[in-house]
């Protein structure tokens, strides 16, 4: 499997669509090493917008003669579409939702078909893995990684840099690509029928979960016996999202019982797929074998001990009632305590 880091620099975004004027691109082996280097320019058929030193406006990498002697959008299609939806490539880009739309601008501009792929997006990366930094620009994180910026706004470079900006973080984080995209799926878009769809919301849901596995402590009379103590346990995002109380149930018995809630895919033992395979389903199973057992719903509900009746009725449970199960109720106070708590409100 080989990475795919493009960029696109338009002409001008006039009345809200971008006249493409050049795609580049970096091609780089599982090694983050690069295979190819290619700027495509294209004639945007439309006036350039360029910088008039106040902010406004785009800086070129070529003179403007260049990018007028190039084919236009059209005749560059077939090339963009062979390298954007060719299946062996993982596909990133800087802000990659920008460019996307972009495309899909062209697209309607000359009556072309869309294109359908899916990306990652280097900026999400960034602020997910580098939460304490105000950086989003792809120039301004170059320089706070120590990264040469001698020729931005030319698309190739724009690429390579974002290659290094990936390249960058993985050395930081001590791992390899993939393992940064498995532990931040909300960078993932995918672009079909003209429509862009970023699954953050999806992701949210894993958040509410990890959230509340944090709050759920151990209980101790349910640790004598247990058999899942300090065992990782994951679930399809399609899951999460579809039956997100049973999810919830699911990560209170888990927590209660001494294991573990856990997106990373390097310490899971069991994994619940869903539907559809969604990103994460597909890179488990990429992996699975070894050390991640896949079960389906009724194997996870017996080896978590749970009853089938009870957890068929979560559906209709309240979330409060899902969250506080099989927690000690609180104790009723005497009326002595109550009066008692009424007069120290009361003089505070």
């Amino acid at each position: 499997m080989n990475y795919l880091f493009f960029d696109i620099e338009c002409a001008n975004c006039f009345g809200g669509h971008g006249k493409i004027c050049s795609l580049g691109y970096v091609l780089a082996d599982e090694r983050l090493n690069i295979i190819e280097q290619k700027d495509i320019l294209v004639n945007p058929k439309s006036k350039f917008h360029t910088s008039r030193g106040d902010g406004e406006g785009i800086e070129l990498g070529y003179d403007k003669s260049e990018f007028r002697k190039a084919p236009d959008f059209e005749a560059t299609y077939p090339t963009f579409k062979k390298l954007l939806e060719n299946p062996d490539v993982v596909i990133f880009g800087h802000s990659v939702n920008n460019d996307i739309n972009f495309l899909l601008s062209e697209c309607n501009r000359y009556k072309l078909p869309y294109f359908t792929f899916n990306a990652f997006d280097t900026q999400i990366l960034h602020r997910h893995f580098m939460p304490d930094s105000v950086e989003n620009g792809l120039g301004k994180i170059c320089e706070a990684f120590g990264i040469s910026t001698e020729n931005l706004h030319r698309s190739d470079y724009d690429a390579y840099l974002t290659l290094q900006v990936a390249k960058k973080m993985c050395e930081i984080k001590g791992v390899g690509l993939q393992e940064l995209l498995h532990e931040c799926p909300n960078a993932f878009y995918s672009v079909e029928n003209g429509s862009v769809k970023n699954h953050y919301m999806t992701v949210s849901y894993t958040k509410k979960l990890a959230g509340y596995a944090r709050f759920v402590k151990p209980d101790p009379k349910l640790l004598k016996g247990s058999k899942i103590v300090d065992k990782h346990f994951c679930f399809s995002t399609a899951f999460e999202k579809d039956r997100f109380k049973q999810a919830l149930f699911l990560v209170n018995t888990i927590r209660r019982k001494g294991g573990v809630y856990s997106q990373k895919i390097s310490k899971l033992h069991y994994f619940l797929p869903f539907g559809e395979a969604c990103l994460r389903t597909k890179n488990v199973m990429s992996v699975a074998g070894g050390h991640i057992e896949i079960v389906e719903e009724e194997q996870l509900l017996e080896i978590l001990g749970i009853d089938k009746s009870t957890y068929e009725q979560v559906k209709t449970w309240s979330m409060a009632k899902i969250r506080n199960y099989g927690l000690p109720k609180p104790k009723k106070q005497s009326v002595a305590q109550e009066q008692s708590a009424d007069n120290k409100t009361q003089i505070g």
